[in-house]
C-alpha cells in the first residue's frame, strides 16, 4: 500500500475517536436536557445547569476547533482533506474495488464506487474533496471562532457573532456524516452515524437520588 495512502487510514483512526467523543457528548448534553423539559420538579435556577451548558459549549468547540486546523504537527479532518485533494488518484477506483476481492459483494463494487464519486470517475474528485472542505470550514466558523478568542484564551478583539446551540450542533452532525463518508471511501463500510447503540442504562444513575435524605450537604 501506498505510505501516504496508509497514513490517511491511520489519521481517520483518530479523527473517528475524537468526532465520536462529540457525536456522544452531544446525544448526553440533549438527552439530559430533556429530562428536564420534562419534568417540573427539576426546571429551577441552578448553577449546575449553567455548569453542564458551559462544559458542552467549551468541550464541543474545542473539539470542533481540532478538526479545522491545519498544522504541520496535528491530525485533523481538515488536514487531512487538504491533503487528499492534492492527491486524489490515491483514493482510486483500483484501491477501493480491491477492498472488496473475494467477497460475496465483489460485482458491485464498481458500481458502489460510482455511487461514492461518480460514474467512470478513476479516482475521488479533486473539486469534490474542496468543496467538502470549504463546507467543514464555513459550518465551523462561528465555532472556532468562539474557541480561538474565548476558549482557548481571552483575546481582546470582540466576537463577530456567537454561535448558538443549534449550529454547534449542526457542525457535529456534519463532521459525523462527512466521517462516515469517507469511511466509506477508505474501508467500503456503510455507516450512518458514529453514535453508538448503549449495551447498558446509562440514564440508571437519574433514577436514584444522588444524595441520601439522612446526608448533610457539605456546602
Amino acid at each position: 500500500m501506498n505510505s501516504k495512502l496508509a497514513k490517511w487510514i491511520r489519521w481517520l483512526d483518530v479523527i473517528k475517536e475524537e468526532i465520536q467523543l462529540l457525536v456522544i457528548s452531544k446525544h448526553l448534553f440533549w438527552s439530559v436536557q430533556d429530562m428536564i423539559n420534562k419534568n417540573p420538579r427539576i426546571q429551577i435556577g441552578s448553577d449546575f445547569y449553567n455548569f453542564l451548558g458551559n462544559w458542552y459549549v467549551a468541550y464541543s468547540v474545542m473539539g470542533v476547533r481540532r478538526q479545522v486546523k491545519v498544522d504541520s504537527q496535528s491530525i485533523s479532518f481538515a488536514r487531512l482533506l487538504t491533503d487528499i485533494s492534492e492527491n486524489p488518484e490515491l483514493l482510486s477506483r483500483a484501491y477501493y474495488t480491491s477492498l472488496y476481492a473475494g467477497s460475496t459483494a465483489e460485482p458491485w463494487a464498481d458500481r458502489d464506487f460510482d455511487r461514492l464519486v461518480g460514474v467512470g470517475e478513476p479516482h475521488i474528485r479533486a473539486s469534490t474533496v474542496r468543496d467538502e472542505l470549504s463546507s467543514l470550514r464555513d459550518t465551523a466558523r462561528s465555532c472556532e471562532e468562539l474557541a480561538d478568542r474565548r476558549i482557548a484564551h481571552r483575546d481582546k478583539r470582540p466576537m463577530k457573532k456567537l454561535p448558538k446551540f443549534h449550529e454547534l450542533d449542526q457542525c457535529i452532525d456534519f463532521l459525523d456524516s462527512l466521517y462516515c463518508r469517507y469511511l466509506l471511501a477508505f474501508h467500503a463500510q456503510a455507516m450512518d452515524t458514529l453514535m453508538p447503540t448503549y449495551q447498558y442504562d446509562w440514564q440508571e444513575i437519574f433514577r436514584v437520588p444522588w444524595i441520601p435524605a439522612d446526608e448533610e450537604s457539605e456546602i
